[in-house]
């Protein structure tokens, strides 16, 4: 049995994939009264992907997180990072022994500054052959509407990423695997600061060549980062690495390019947050890669990262920021 933990976009848009299997039957938690009632009684998520149907007799949804753990032995992570923590330490260790945890969530959990497959391994003890990570370019907006659909699927075990390939096999769905875990995340969430500056270009009105060359120097810094930790070589033209970013960084889609646009023509977070009603991953991995930076001496090696960075939590001029990136970096 299949578990979702999650009720967002994405997580609806997983829900969609999954039920294109006929006859399955899905766990769904949500922690949402409301939106456990609209699935209920109108067959699609109230708030997110509401163009979406959904067929409701196939999904248990529940509020109920021990019972979706207990009655899952795959668990989709699919919340927020930022609330990983909070979600999964509702539940003690043993309640997740055993399980296969596949992550659709990108960046670090706060406080602990440790990626998500890394948190599994050293908070719950989950077995590093038993977590899988997936990555796109993929928008649960085009999920949505049945549009091409491209993930990897990063395990330590081959075996675990193939069944994860078959789970989510529909007609739309195109897959390829990879054991390069740590590249598949750590691109995965700098992408969405990457994306934020793509954005702040964008509201800036510099048009498409600057963004052009700021995605060409992100791909180098991507590079620089991956290289200073770790001696895997990888191809940055792999539709997970280049193709994510290149997604995230130019589609409308795109939740932190949208943050970065907003910034830029003057708006405040708490009127863009409030605008968006949903979570921009982008923002807390920039104060996360600010903070593991000066914890490593590596912030240097980050001079995009630490602009939007700056440009977020120390109210720095967005203007100012870019044009010192045109004359050092870009």
């Amino acid at each position: 049995m299949i578990g979702i933990i999650g009720s967002g976009t994405w997580a609806t848009a997983i829900v969609k994939i999954l039920l294109e299997q006929p006859d399955r039957h899905i766990n769904w938690w949500v922690r949402s009264p409301e939106i456990r009632e609209g699935i209920a009684r109108d067959g699609h998520n109230p708030k997110y992907l509401a163009s979406v149907d959904l067929d409701a007799s196939r999904l248990h949804v529940s509020g109920d997180l021990s019972q979706v753990v207990a009655e899952s032995e795959y668990l989709f992570l699919v919340t927020p990072s930022a609330y990983i923590a909070q979600v999964l330490e509702q539940l003690p260790r043993a309640a997740y022994k055993g399980k296969k945890f596949i992550s659709a969530t990108k960046g670090i959990i706060p406080d602990k500054k440790m990626s998500v497959s890394v948190y599994l391994e050293s908070v719950f003890k989950i077995k590093k052959n038993d977590i899988c990570v997936i990555s796109g370019p993929t928008h649960a907006e085009e999920v949505g509407r049945g549009m091409p659909t491209f993930l990897t699927m990063a395990s330590n075990s081959p075996t675990l990423a193939i069944e994860v390939e078959q789970l989510m096999q529909c007609s739309y769905l195109h897959t390829s695997h990879t054991t390069d875990i740590w590249i598949v995340e750590r691109l995965g969430l700098l992408k969405n600061i990457y994306a934020i500056a793509a954005g702040i270009c964008q509201g800036l009105g510099y048009g498409d060549n600057l963004n052009a060359v700021m995605v060409s120097a992100a791909m180098r810094e991507l590079n620089r980062l991956t290289k200073s930790y770790t001696s895997t070589s990888f191809d940055t033209a792999n539709s997970c690495y280049l193709g994510d970013l290149m997604v995230t960084c130019w589609s409308h889609h795109s939740r932190n390019r949208r943050l970065g646009e907003a910034i830029a023509q003057g708006k405040n977070l708490d009127t863009i947050f409030s605008e968006m009603g949903m979570i921009a991953e982008g923002y807390f991995s920039a104060k996360n890669y600010h903070e593991l930076g000066l914890l490593t001496g590596k912030g240097d090696e980050m001079p995009i990262v630490e602009a939007v960075y700056r440009v977020l939590y120390e109210n720095s001029d967005p203007k100012t920021e870019i044009d010192t990136l045109i004359d050092t970096v870009f």
